[in-house]
């Protein structure tokens, strides 16, 4: 089970703990497959997350290098600023050691 902010979820993913209301009453129950209606629905309700099944380390069925690809992605127009690149590098860092690829005390990489 993970846990997921609602501009994160995708069709197929599978609620794992209901969803419930301010009064604490459910409404979407564990076990519901999203669709992109569903998502647009609970994104509406202002939620700040949700469960849902799989592995806190699933990649979504992505490789190493595709991860990477929309990591360089979003940073692409922060590559002047110091503070980003370390960030950039920190994440990179951590991609590699949760995905098999090196070690997670690997120092910085040069951009």
């Amino acid at each position: 089970m993970r846990r997921v902010v609602p501009h994160e979820l995708l069709p197929d993913m599978v609620l794992a703990k209901p969803v419930v209301n301010a009064n604490g009453l459910p409404i979407v129950a564990a076990g519901t497959i999203l669709d992109a209606a569903m998502i647009e629905r609970l994104r509406q309700m202002e939620l700040t997350s949700v469960y849902v099944e799989g592995d806190a380390l699933d990649s979504g069925g992505k490789t190493l290098a595709e991860l990477e690809a929309e990591l360089e992605h979003r940073f692409r127009q922060v590559v002047q600023d110091p503070i980003q690149q370390l960030i950039l590098r920190t994440l990179r860092t951590h991609l590699r050691a949760t995905h098999g690829m090196a070690s997670v005390t690997e120092g910085p990489q040069a951009t």
